[in-house]
């Protein structure tokens, strides 16, 4: 196995197939990628645009081209020395709709199917009339108004009877209740017809609606699943449904095609989605290396808290890089500048919440609501358990619900792993130290329910209970703590403490403002003695906000003072406009419009995309709209006050002079984040368009169509400003193709430079690259005094980077 040099995301989708990637492969060579890093390839919902909701992991998704697609463009990358690392799903599936055939055959023969234990699924739910069943939570209004306005019809298919809602989503109808309408009626035809109601009269419905409730599965509005949902989910998605990685027969369905690619030569690694939602993270990746017909490049999305270090027992080469990004963030952050950067912050919004705080709250937020249900069905595992025995007989499941809340609102990774002899001495820490800080904050609730949960999740509970039921139980909680931080801290707690944005991207954290020197090259020093082939990402498809976006905004703790007068003024300037809406929420704007504002070219598709990332955020700071109850008077308020803010001449009279200066600051970190993330160990991971300027905001805008053309034009004929970016990712990624072992096993040397300079060589044999990065405030203090006279890759004296080989 040989690790990438350096990998180049694609996003594949309908609209970009084999055969548009297969078009691309001259234009990544001359850029120097050595592998393509795809999105998923296996059979998707129909017209997904991220390939993550697999639908069946035995074909390839015909939306992308065919399998020859496929082998052509692996060959065409072959030819020049290239190859694919494939991001593979092994967590969940996509249910809903009527293409996933392992979920319709649960839905038609409920626990009988054979293959009911392939998905995480709780039979024995506690409603009345829901033993045996699945609810199925893909209404958009409620269940009887549904069925009065005729959305639910029973249809016949090839496969039997099935009730359709809204013409998308697939119920198939148990076997006896099919047998028995088709005796009765004669044809599938004919008992649709019988089951087909008057729009608006309820008693024309009650033959579908009897029929219905026979079924292995309940239809219900969305918001339903928040309380009652029955099966695992990938976070809040219910058309994202767990699947039992852990059972072999699971296992090797959902390999069988990706194995034999591998096997043929056609891909050399992969990309292992969201391991922290696996039952037995470490068991899965020793299966993987295990059952993989030869070796391969091998990493993990993990996100990692600021203390926490990737396991060393996980056999993989890293992580897809999420800390790197937030450690080179920090390095270019002006760390004198905090300060005022927060006391400018607390002055707009009035907001004088701590980070922490922040977190916790949200992290409870999410539990009373959308991850309401699997709180339950964890507390009501607990229970049974402490029931069982005597001793713990007392313990109510109520009490143990708000144990687990308050726990696991305290627990600062985002899960724990425990072994079958118990959990690590790092992990007993960790959980030994949420659950005193839970005894501290809820003193009210019973210290038996903390004593209880403690020593069951440690592995101490004794004999007498149930060893596999405990198991279970863990299992089942360390499934959910990520979750819970992820829609806690990553996807509410990120979109509501706006003290620079820049701060709050995925695997980030927003209170850490700054990274010293020091501890950037620790950083870097621990990775190359532990992970170098760990990838080193800058911008990902699940960024919260493109890098070039991030070092303009960043650009504001260089000149503080600047930002706070300037903030005040728009604010004035909009007064009229701003009218009912929130001073947090008009924060977080202008700064998405001076990070968003084109470093090259124009803005004049700038509007809309400012509308659909505020509305996004807005929801996903989940205060004034939601995504389950949408505040839309708000929501179109605040669209048309960016609508009028770039109409209205005053402010951007007042905006464009502050925007120049700040966004020149970010340009220089944004040529010194590229370099170093070239330079430093680990491979560098460029997101699709990266290369330039990446000013994208949050899914789906960071998916919206590329002019790849245009790049490739642009390359061959660069002009020095305007490509500086490129240019400088190029020469680069040519010079790691030039000397692939300085970079692949190189030494790591940090070199003293001074307080504001960042400088470290690489040395492997007789070939070396030394990299100096100028730090000071606004980065124009120039380097000609540290640096060596080398022959030059990139930069010079003057310039914020210098990069030089000998």
């Amino acid at each position: 196995m040989i690790a990438p040099r350096a990998t180049y995301r694609l996003q594949l989708n309908k609209d970009f197939t084999f055969a548009r990637a297969t078009a691309l492969v001259p234009y990544l060579d001359d850029l120097g990628i050595s592998h393509v890093y795809l999105s998923p390839i296996l059979m998707a919902h129909p017209g997904s645009t991220h390939g993550y909701d697999i639908v069946d992991h035995t074909r390839i998704n015909p939306e992308l081209g065919s399998l020859d697609d496929f082998r052509a463009f692996a060959a065409a990358l072959h030819r020049r020395e290239m190859g694919i690392l494939l991001d593979f799903v092994p967590n969940h599936m996509g249910v809903g709709g009527a293409d996933n055939a392992l979920w319709l055959d649960v839905l038609k023969y409920g626990a009988a199917s054979r293959y009911a234990d392939w998905f995480d699924i709780d039979w024995q739910f506690g409603r009345p009339g829901m033993e045996g069943k699945l609810l199925m939570p893909f209404l958009g209004a409620s269940y009887r108004d549904s069925l009065l306005a005729g959305d639910l019809r029973l249809k016949a298919d090839g496969d039997g009877l099935a009730v359709w809602a809204y013409d998308a989503h697939k119920l198939p109808i148990r076997a006896d209740d099919t047998t028995l309408l088709l005796e009765r009626h004669g044809s599938a035809e004919t008992v649709a017809a019988a089951h087909a109601g008057q729009a608006g009269h309820a008693d024309s419905w009650l033959p579908l609606h009897r029929l219905m409730a026979r079924q292995h599965w309940r239809l219900a509005h969305f918001s339903v699943a928040a309380d009652e949902i029955n099966y695992r989910r990938f976070f809040v998605n219910s058309e994202l449904a767990g699947i039992r990685i852990d059972r072999g027969q699971v296992f090797d369905h959902v390999h069988k095609l990706v194995f034999s690619l591998v096997a043929e030569g056609l891909i050399d690694g992969l990309r292992i989605d969201h391991i922290d939602g696996l039952l037995d993270p470490k068991g899965y990746l020793d299966a993987l290396r295990a059952r993989l017909p030869r070796p391969v490049y091998l990493v993990v999305e993990k996100i990692l808290a600021p203390h926490e270090a990737i396991r060393a027992d996980w056999p993989v080469e890293g992580t897809t890089g999420y800390e790197v990004g937030a450690q080179l963030t920090r390095v270019l952050m002006h760390e004198p500048g905090e300060a005022e950067v927060t006391a400018s912050y607390i002055a707009f919004t009035g907001d004088l919440t701590p980070v922490p705080e922040q977190a916790y709250q949200c992290k409870l937020r999410v539990m009373d609501n959308e991850l309401a249900a699997e709180l339950t069905a964890l507390a009501r595992r607990l229970a049974a358990i402490a029931w069982s025995v005597s001793a713990t007989s007392d313990l109510t499941q109520a009490g143990l619900r708000r144990a687990l809340r308050e726990t696991i609102a305290q627990l600062s990774v985002y899960r724990t792993y425990a072994k079958a002899d118990g959990l690590s001495s790092r992990d007993g820490r960790e959980l030994n130290i949420a659950i005193a800080r839970a005894r501290r904050s809820q003193s009210q609730i019973q210290p038996a329910l903390f004593d209880f949960i403690a020593a069951l999740l440690s592995g101490r509970l004794p004999a007498a209970y149930d060893r596999q039921a405990v198991a279970d139980a863990i299992g089942r909680f360390q499934q959910y703590t990520g979750p819970v931080m992820a829609k806690g801290v990553e996807d509410t707690a990120l979109y509501r403490y706006n003290r620079l944005a820049a701060l709050n991207e995925v695997g980030a954290h927003p209170e850490r403002f700054s990274l010293s020197i020091a501890a950037f090259h620790d950083a870097n020093r621990r990775r190359l003695a532990t992970h170098p082939g760990c990838l080193l990402s800058t911008s990902t498809h699940d960024s919260k906000r493109g890098e070039d976006i991030r070092s303009i905004i960043a650009a504001i703790a260089d000149e503080p003072g600047l930002w706070s007068a300037a903030v005040r003024d728009w604010h004035a300037i909009l007064a009229p406009d701003a009218a009912g809406l929130h001073a947090n929420d008009l924060y977080l704007f202008f700064q998405l419009l001076l990070g968003g504002w084109p470093i090259e070219g124009d803005a004049a598709d700038l509007a809309q995309r400012l509308r659909d990332t505020m509305t996004k955020s807005l929801r996903e700071a989940r205060w004034r709209s939601d995504w389950g109850v949408k505040n839309v008077d708000y929501e179109t308020a605040f669209a048309a006050f960016i609508d009028r803010a770039l109409a209205n001449e005053s402010f951007l009279a007042s905006f464009h002079p502050t925007r120049r200066r700040l966004q020149a600051i970010g340009r220089r970190k944004a040529l010194i984040q590229t370099a170093l993330k070239l330079t430093v160990p680990g491979v560098p991971d460029i997101y699709r368009g990266a290369e330039d300027w990446e000013q994208s905001f949050v899914d789906p805008d960071n998916r919206r169509p590329l002019d790849f053309a245009a790049l490739a034009r642009r390359l061959a004929r660069p002009l020095p400003v305007r490509d500086e970016k490129l240019l400088l990712t190029r020469a680069l990624l040519h010079f790691r193709r030039r000397a692939p072992q300085l970079f692949a096993a190189g030494s790591y040397e940090p070199l003293p430079a001074g307080d504001n300079v960042l400088a470290f060589r690489r040395r492997h044999g007789d070939v070396q690259i030394t990299v100096f990065a100028d730090l000071s405030s606004g980065h124009q203090a120039g380097l000609a005094e540290v640096a060596p006279a080398l022959p030059t890759i990139f930069g010079s004296a003057s310039g914020p980077i210098w990069i030089m080989a000998g």
